[in-house]
């Protein structure tokens, strides 16, 4: 089974209806309609379990997410670790990561659903100190 991996188009925060920052990513998934739709699904049947796993080379970090309720999905983020670093390190402290599959510039017209993926703090860390 091949595993869909994205390159970061952007990253940076955004802003939730309390004013919150939360660290975001954004991908493009127009050729994996399966994995945009993962926030509605969520957004409808609950959070569900994910995992992920970060692994790293050089300046290139690879972010392994796995979800298995409500939907069996997995796929990898890659970040480049010289411009991305910020967002990861965020990640990491907030335990969280927003991936955006709509462009970041529409998101106020369009009000699209994003993933909030729950991070394993430790592993990230572990990766980003290494």
């Amino acid at each position: 089974m091949a595993v869909p991996v994205f390159g970061v188009l952007e990253s940076g925060h955004t802003l939730d209806n309390q004013g919150q920052a939360h660290p975001t990513v954004a991908i493009d998934t127009s050729q994996f309609p399966e994995i945009a739709d993962l926030a509605r699904v969520h957004a409808v049947e609950g959070v569900g379990d994910i995992w992920t796993e970060a692994a790293r080379t050089e300046n290139v970090l690879l972010l392994g997410i796995r979800m298995t309720r409500p939907v069996d999905a997995s796929f990898v983020v890659l970040f480049d670790l010289t411009t991305d670093r910020p967002v990861l390190e965020d990640a990491a402290n907030d335990g969280v990561l927003v991936i955006a599959h709509t462009p970041p510039e529409r998101a106020a017209e369009d009000q699209p659903l994003w993933l909030a993926v729950d991070i394993d703090r430790e592993a990230l860390r572990r990766q980003l100190e290494s």
